[in-house]
C-alpha cells in the first residue's frame, strides 16, 4: 500500500472496529506519538498504541466519517497527511458530531507504512 492507501485503510479499520489491524499501522518505535481531542488523550511511544486502540473501539460504536478533505504528501521513507471530516458515531452510547481535523506523520518501516505521528482536533460547529 502506498501511503495514501495506508491512511484510508486507518479510517477503515476505525469504521469497522478493527483494533488489530489498527495496532499493526502504528509504529512501535519511541517517537511514536498520538495526540486525540480530550485533555488528557496522549501516548508517547508505540508500545503504548493498543490500550488506546483497544479503547477507543471498545467505547465507539456506529462510526461513520464523511471526508471534507484529504491530502497525502509521500517521499522516500516518510509521508505526512491532512484531513478534514465529519464524524458520527456513538460514544459511550451516546450519540455525536464531530467535525475533525486530523495531521500525522508516517515512516516507511521495512517496506510499510508505518503512522508515527497522529494529532486530533475538534472543530467548531458553525
Amino acid at each position: 500500500m502506498d501511503a495514501c492507501q495506508t491512511v484510508k485503510a486507518y479510517f477503515d479499520a476505525l469504521i469497522n472496529g478493527d483494533t488489530d489491524r489498527l495496532i499493526k499501522m502504528m509504529s512501535l518505535a519511541d517517537h511514536y506519538v498520538k495526540i486525540g481531542t480530550e485533555p488528557d488523550e496522549h501516548i508517547e511511544g508505540g508500545e503504548n498504541a493498543r490500550d488506546y486502540f483497544q479503547n477507543i473501539v471498545a467505547n465507539a460504536a456506529d462510526i461513520a466519517i464523511e471526508y471534507e478533505h484529504l491530502d497525502v504528501q509521500e517521499r522516500e521513507a516518510v509521508a505526512w497527511f491532512y484531513t478534514r471530516q465529519i464524524w458520527r458515531l456513538k460514544w459511550l452510547g451516546k450519540p455525536e458530531e464531530l467535525a475533525v481535523r486530523l495531521t500525522g506523520v508516517l515512516e516507511k518501516e521495512d517496506g510499510t507504512w508505518k503512522f508515527v505521528q497522529i494529532h486530533a482536533s475538534v472543530g467548531v460547529p458553525a
